[in-house]
């Protein structure tokens, strides 16, 4: 009875709340349409039962989202726009990532849009000895924007290609078949499961986290700043050479290495990949400096070989030093190598090691080394 007089109340006040706040509430209604969501949806105890959880534990994500990564979101808003894609799909990232360019799911997806190698190299990313473009912000945008677009013309609405997106083509076409129809109330019904809890939840805390954003006062009771987080991109794609040094190339731009890297992510190495000429990108208050002072001359080529690699797995008592000192090598190269951030290490992890090798080949020793790549990856 405790449980019933509880969730009466919870769902009063959070009708009472949008009755008090027509202009929120009418951002929430928008946000529905942009998705192809009925109205009515916004009331419907499938939602508003899991709305306050979600908004706990995942108000946070938008906070950081906001603050660290001031950066993507603007970049990720003008594609969206520029492609006719509802805004909300920004929370979509943020629900898979954090907005975190660097993370890695334990089902190795990577990028903030989580995308798995199969699926990345098939939407024309690039992925190989030399770089990620999964970990690339704007490119990783474009395949992504360009996979629900794919979906929405299957399924024929945002809802559903935002379902897809989570759990596959597939699943839902055969959700949709048991349910016998695709309206969301039905396919997000909790006793009939006609999709996993994961991705039930994933449009309920993308539907969340776009809401919030949009409650200027929440907002400014946060802090008054975030209200202001849609601010234009502070970075743009130039041309790079091939083969030099990412610390050459940050210091003709008079920017430390560390800052460089933020903005180019998508490099595996300290340098740019052999080859025809790549791209990078720089912070927008340095254009003028490089047309100016950024010239290919000055810029000494570098031995690209990629040094030949082995999987070792830790043992008890191992530590980075241990590792490094045991294998000839430096903790920075071992950290670089697997994207390391932290001294910790888990028993059992697997890890690459660089290894002293004869002068080979670059592109043998690229082909060896993605090899090692896709092993420790798949296991």
């Amino acid at each position: 009875m405790k449980k019933i007089l509880f969730f009466i109340f919870l769902t009063f006040n959070f009708l009472f709340s949008q009755v008090n706040s027509p202009e929120f509430y009418e951002k929430q209604i928008k946000i529905l349409r942009d998705l192809d969501i009925e109205s009515n949806f916004i009331s419907s105890l499938v939602f508003v039962q899991s709305q306050q959880d979600i908004k706990s534990k995942h108000t946070k994500t938008l906070i950081d989202g906001i603050q660290e990564f001031s950066k993507i979101t603007p970049m990720i808003r003008k594609i969206l726009a520029d492609q006719e894609v509802p805004e909300e799909i920004l929370y979509l990232a943020m629900v898979e990532s954090g907005l975190k360019v660097n993370s890695v799911s334990n089902a190795k997806a990577v990028g903030i849009w989580q995308f798995m190698r199969p699926t990345a190299k098939n939407l024309g990313l690039r992925i190989d000895a030399y770089v990620d473009e999964r970990r690339d912000p704007v490119k990783s945008t474009y395949a992504a924007v360009n996979y629900l677009k794919e979906l929405k013309a299957e399924f024929g609405k945002w809802y559903l290609a935002i379902l897809a997106y989570n759990c596959g083509n597939g699943k839902l076409r055969q959700a949709i078949k048991q349910a016998g129809s695709d309206d969301l109330n039905i396919l997000l019904d909790s006793d009939k499961r006609y999709l996993s809890l994961e991705t039930r939840n994933f449009l309920r805390k993308i539907l969340t986290l776009a809401f919030l954003a949009n409650d200027r006062d929440f907002l400014i009771e946060k802090s008054a700043s975030l209200v202001n987080y849609t601010l234009s991109n502070d970075f743009i794609k130039v041309d790079t050479p091939s083969s030099v040094s990412l610390k050459d190339i940050a210091r003709i731009l008079n920017i430390d290495l560390a800052t460089f890297k933020k903005y180019n992510p998508h490099f595996k190495h300290n340098f740019t990949p052999p080859g025809k000429g790549y791209y990078m990108y720089i912070p927008l208050n340095k254009v003028a400096f490089f047309n100016e002072h950024f010239e290919v001359k000055k810029l000494t080529k570098v031995d690209t070989t990629i040094p030949m690699t082995k999987i070792y797995i830790v043992k008890a008592g191992d530590s980075l030093y241990k590792i490094a000192r045991k294998h000839n090598t430096t903790i920075d190269s071992i950290r670089e190598l697997n994207r390391i951030y932290k001294n910790h290490l888990s028993i059992n992890q697997k890890i690459l090691i660089p290894i002293k090798e004869k002068k080979n080949a670059n592109i043998k020793t690229a082909q060896s080394n993605s090899k090692n790549y896709s092993n420790l990856v798949r296991n």
